[in-house]
This record gives C-alpha cells, sequence and structure tokens, in this order.
C-alpha cells in the first residue's frame, strides 16, 4: 500500500471476498474463485494471496479495512461508497466502528471526494479509537483463521503505520484545496479545541508541513531576493516593501496552522522564525542607516501581523513598531521644519540685514528675502504641523541668537511679539505665554539702553518710561510706575536737578536687569539668570586673621527669585552657567540629555533672577577666565558620572 495514497478499493480482503475469519485454505480456494470471475490479473491475485496467508503482513491489511464490521454494514459499503455527496457519506457511516469510519473517511480523501467534515471525522475517530476492544476482536477471529495471535507491540506499530497513511491522505486532499492553509488551520484549531492531546493531528500537522516545504523554499527564495533589492533604498523601494508584504501574507496562508500548533505545543516554527530573522534585519538598515522609518514601520506591522504565534519576538516587534511609530512621527515634524530651520539660520548668518529688516518692516514678508522666507516658513510650518508649538519655537531661537549672540535685543523683541501677533487667538497657549514673558524681558534689554541714554532728559526718560510700561510684567510695572512718579515730580521741583539725576540713577541702577540669555541645550530651551544690581551697599564681614579660605568658593543659593545673593552665590551662579555651557556638547544620549536638562532646570530655579551688590557681577565674571580650565574638568568630571 502506498503512503501517499489509501484506497480501500485495493485492500486483498475486498479483492478476494474475504472475511477476518479467512483460513490459508479457505483463501487459496477465494483465489480460485476469483481468478475464474476474470475481474483482477492473476498477478494482483496472488499477491492478495501472500498478503492474507503472511501473519504480518496480513495485521496491516487488516486494519486497513473495516475492522468490527458487520456482514450487513459490508454489503452496504459499495453502494456507500457509490455518492457523489461527502455529507451522505458521513450520515451513513456514523454509527460504524470507529476504525472502519476512519479507513472509509482516509478512502474518500485518497479519492478527491472529501471536505472538511471529512478530515474532521477521521480526526475524530482515532481520538475515539478504543485499541483494547480492537486487539481483542483481531485475535478472535485470527483464532478462527487459524493463524497466530497479534502481539500488542506489533498492533500498536501497525496502528501507528495506518495512522501515518491517513494523515498523509487527508494532508493531500487538504493541499487540493484551492487555499489549503485555510482549510488546514480550520482543522488545527477545531482539533486543539477538541482533542488537543490528539495523536493523529500531530500527524496530520506533520504530514502537512512536509508537503509545504517546497512552497515555502520559493517564497523564502523570493524574500531573499527582494530584501537584497529593498537595501538599495532606490526609487523603487516602495514596491518592494508592498512585494515583501505580499510574500509575507503568502508565508502565512501556506504556514499558519503550523505556527498555531507549534505554539500550542510551547514550540516556535523554526522556519518562520528564520523569515523573521532576515525581514527583520531589513527593517532595522532602513530605519538605523538609512531614516526610513515609514517603510521600516510597515513591515514590522505586516512581521506582527504574520508571526503573532512566535511569542519571542512578538513581544520584540511590538517595542520595535512603538520605537518606530515615534521616529516617524518626528521625523515628519522635522521634514516639515526643515524649511524654517534653514531660513532662520540663514538669518542668524545675516543678522545684521536680518535686523534691519524686522526693525524696518516688521515681522512681515515684504521685508527682503531673508525676512520673508522666515515668515514663509514658519507659516507654512505652523499650519501643516500636528504640533504648531515646535514652529513657535525655533522661531524663538533666532529671536534668542539675535539678543545673545548679536546683541541687538529690539530685533529679538520685534521677532517674539511679531509671533505673539501671528498666534493670537489660535497659537499653543502655553508656549505663545512664555513668549510674552520673553518679550517683556527683551523690550526691558532694549528699552533700558535707551533710558540710560536719556539719563539728564526728564521729558525723554518719561517717553522710555512710558514705552516700558507697555510691556513690563506686573512686578516691574508697579516699580516703573513709582519711577515715572518720581521724575514727574522731579519735574516740577525748581533748582532741584542735581538731586533728580541722582534719584534717576540710584532707581535706573535698581532696574536694570542684566538678562544673560544663553543658548539652549538640546531639545531643552530655558532663559538664562537676570541679575539686578542692588543699590544696598556692600557689608564688610569679619574674618579669622589665621583662616586660610578658598578665593574661588562657592555657595549654591536658594531657590526663588529677586533675592539678594552672597558674592560666594554669585560666584555659583556665574560658574555654574559656564559649566553647563561646557556639559552641553559633551551630551551623546537621551540619558545624558535628560540628566543636562535637570542641571538646567535646577540652574533655573536658583539663578533665574537675583539682586547683587554693586561691583559684585563684574568681579566674579573676571575670574572666568583664570578658572576656565577647572570648570571644563569639572563639567568633564560630571558627565563621567553619569
Amino acid at each position: 500500500m502506498s503512503h501517499k495514497a489509501f484506497s480501500l478499493e485495493n485492500n486483498p480482503f475486498r479483492v478476494l471476498q474475504a472475511n477476518y475469519r479467512s483460513s490459508a485454505a479457505e483463501i487459496s480456494q477465494l483465489v480460485e474463485d476469483a481468478e475464474l470471475d476474470g475481474i483482477h490479473s492473476e498477478d494482483e491475485l496472488q499477491r492478495a494471496r501472500q498478503a492474507l496467508v503472511t501473519p504480518k503482513s496480513r495485521l496491516i491489511f487488516e486494519l486497513s479495512w473495516l475492522p468490527e464490521l458487520s456482514q450487513l454494514q459490508k454489503s452496504k459499503l459499495e453502494e456507500i461508497l457509490r455518492q457523489d455527496d461527502p455529507a451522505v457519506i458521513l450520515t451513513q457511516i456514523d454509527h460504524f466502528p470507529d476504525l472502519a469510519r476512519a479507513n472509509i473517511a482516509a478512502h474518500l480523501c485518497s479519492k478527491g471526494n472529501a471536505s472538511i467534515e471529512v478530515v474532521y471525522s477521521l480526526a475524530q475517530s482515532w481520538g475515539e479509537l478504543d485499541e483494547v476492544n480492537l486487539l481483542k476482536f483481531l485475535n478472535a477471529e485470527r483464532r478462527s483463521s487459524g493463524l497466530p495471535a497479534v502481539e500488542e507491540n506489533q498492533f500498536r506499530d501497525g496502528l501507528r503505520d495506518i495512522r501515518q497513511r491517513h494523515a498523509t491522505a487527508a494532508a493531500n486532499w487538504i493541499w487540493s484545496l484551492p487555499v489549503p492553509g485555510k482549510g488546514m488551520n480550520d482543522v488545527v484549531e477545531q482539533e486543539l479545541e477538541r482533542n488537543p492531546e490528539g495523536s493523529f493531528l500531530r500527524h496530520l500537522v506533520e504530514m502537512y508541513d512536509k508537503e509545504s516545504e517546497p512552497h515555502l523554499a520559493v517564497i523564502k527564495e523570493s524574500v531573499l531576493t527582494v530584501t537584497e533589492a529593498a537595501r538599495k533604498v532606490s526609487a523603487d523601494l516602495p514596491q518592494h516593501i508592498k512585494e515583501v508584504e505580499r510574500l509575507l501574507a503568502a508565508w502565512d496562508s501556506i504556514n499558519q496552522p503550523v505556527q498555531v500548533y507549534s505554539q500550542f505545543r510551547g514550540q516556535e516554527e523554526g522556519r518562520s522564525k528564520q523569515l523573521y530573522e532576515i525581514i527583520r534585519k531589513l527593517c532595522l538598515e532602513l530605519a538605523n542607516d538609512h531614516g526610513r522609518y515609514d517603510e521600516a514601520l510597515t513591515l514590522s506591522n505586516a512581521l506582527l501581523t504574520t508571526f503573532p504565534e512566535l511569542e519571542s519576538v512578538a513581544e520584540s516587534l511590538k517595542e520595535d513598531i512603538t520605537t518606530l511609530e515615534s521616529l516617524s512621527h518626528q521625523k515628519k515634524i522635522s521634514d516639515k521644519l526643515d524649511p524654517l530651520v534653514d531660513a532662520c539660520e540663514r538669518a542668524k548668518n545675516n543678522a545684521s540685514r536680518f535686523g534691519q529688516a524686522l526693525r524696518s518692516d516688521g515681522f512681515s514678508e515684504s521685508g527682503g528675502k531673508l525676512l520673508s522666507d522666515v515668515v514663509r516658513s514658519f507659516n507654512d510650518a505652523r499650519k501643516s504641523l500636528s504640533e504648531p508649538e515646535m514652529a513657535y519655537l525655533v522661531v524663538r531661537d533666532l529671536a534668542l541668537s539675535l539678543n545673545n549672540e548679536s546683541n541687538d535685543p529690539q530685533s529679538a523683541f520685534l521677532l517674539v511679539d511679531g509671533l505673539i501677533e501671528l498666534g493670537s487667538g489660535k497659537g499653543p497657549k502655553e508656549v505663545l505665554d512664555k513668549l510674552r514673558e520673553e518679550r517683556a524681558i527683551l523690550h526691558k534689554n532694549w528699552k533700558m539702553k535707551e533710558l540710560e541714554r536719556q539719563s539728564g532728559n526728564l521729558n525723554g526718560m518719561l517717553r522710555v518710561v512710558d514705552d516700558m510700561i507697555v510691556f513690563a510684567n506686573p512686578a516691574d510695572r508697579r516699580d516703573l510706575e513709582k519711577l515715572k512718579s518720581k521724575i514727574e515730580g522731579k519735574r516740577l521741583v525748581k533748582k532741584a536737578k542735581l538731586v533728580l539725576l541722582a534719584g534717576i540713577g540710584a532707581v535706573i541702577l535698581y532696574f536694570v536687569l542684566m538678562d544673560e540669555f544663553r543658548k539652549p541645550a538640546s531639545g531643552h530651551y530655558y532663559i538664562p539668570p537676570v541679575a539686578e544690581r542692588s543699590t544696598v551697599p556692600a557689608v564688610p564681614s569679619v574674618s579669622d586673621p589665621y583662616e586660610v579660605s578658598d578665593p574661588y568658593e562657592e555657595d549654591m543659593p536658594p531657590v526663588g527669585t529677586g533675592l539678594s545673593l552672597t558674592r560666594n552665590q554669585v560666584r555659583y551662579c556665574i560658574f555654574q552657567g559656564a559649566r553647563l555651557d561646557y556639559i552641553r556638547p559633551m551630551t551623546t544620549n537621551n540619558r545624558q540629555i535628560d540628566r543636562f536638562n535637570a542641571l538646567v532646570d535646577d540652574f533655573n530655579a536658583r539663578c533665574g533672577s537675583f539682586r547683587y551688590t554693586s561691583g559684585v557681577l563684574e568681579s566674579v565674571e573676571g575670574e572666568l577666565t583664570s578658572r576656565a580650565a577647572t570648570l571644563r574638568a569639572d563639567a568633564q568630571r560630571i558627565v563621567a558620572s553619569w
């Protein structure tokens, strides 16, 4: 009997019309009778006789015929098998003994007259088979035929052989379906629910998997070819990605039932895992080497859809997808921001000309190419971005550069003021609130210089103070109102010019805020300290004449704004700011950037705005040059500790 087919028609019991009790002599007589009938050739009849008189070979044909079936049931078999509808046949054999029913189902599969229900019946029959009673039946029949009894180990070997042939017949029929994987998957899922430990299912999956090998080999070869082409990242990359998706779907349509069964047994299907590793390697190259996050994300999603049964890789794929979604989102933002970033860089490199355009035309597209490029690209970015605050922050960085690097607070103010006007009523609230705070500082930086130039000109000073009040924060506004009242009062007092000038000088010194904008850290924007010179004279300290003190001693100031700091506390603020400048280019990974940003937040909380005794700030700043090497070493030590 061939392992690739299972047929009741060729069974020697049917060829010779023998039964389980037929002796050797009876079988010889049956051969003579069959020769007269002329239905089978002499060679066929002799092979059938030899199979039934040899105890070992007879066992296989006993098991693959109709054991435990009554003579009446056997007589109806020919009529049953002539039915075209397998559903009708299943109904008529439903009450047959288990192995006989299984043999009929396997016969239907081999003849191509089967259905998924026939395969279900085949698996169910094996699951319900009573091996003890079947062995008793065979040995009882053998005693009647005069043949030796069947040993238990021979019986089990024979059953295993028949089960394998049944599984082969069922697998071959399943592979004749238009979508074999779906039919097989239906069988696997039903049997895992009904009888997950059934040995027939294991054999069926093995036979199906063996039949799938050449099909999967072709798909794997195609995947290797297309992934190699995709690595070139040419204009055809989208087509290559679609082809990989198609090949994965084709693989899954065949291999899915094997993956499901392997997962149930706590295993991972080996060929699928190899294919996963080939495609994931491509994903990593596309993302890490070429920044093609969307394509890598598409492939990762396809892998997760195809191989959820590979539990060891499913979690890794989910992490990949989360990371790639974030990177893809960031790249989309970056792509939309690139024109604005480029325009702002050109403006920084031509700060003087850009500032002139701002002072002449304000933040509008009519101010020449440098200015119009910034305004136009800003409007494009904020309209296209789902998070428009990023566009505001890019232009804000340009304003900080104008104030810090170019010492042009007027242009910086005009730029921030223009941003606020454009975003009024529809811009991101938190960013606009922050910009309003910074606009007030920039306006003060600009106008304080003008106020100093107007010293002695009461009318000019009043005009500048009025300008300053418009954008001042509440605390500064109160102080400016007081200053304005004093100036107006002094104008009414005759012969008080010297007193007036002295009073104005004192108030000016009080309100001058030496805002020193520093460059923002990567991914973290901040405004460095605003220091205010105090008019309170320094009080000399009494020290131990024998104590040797550190001339560069630093004291960390408390958290707060507007506090009067000691020399050592001012030194901490100035020196710590320098350390942060050294640390910034040393940060190379997310952990270091987070640590750096935490230092910046702490620095801003302590040194964001403070007052100091006259002459202290200039003196401490003069110490920076001699301490540069030490501060740089401090910075390196801090980064090394991370």
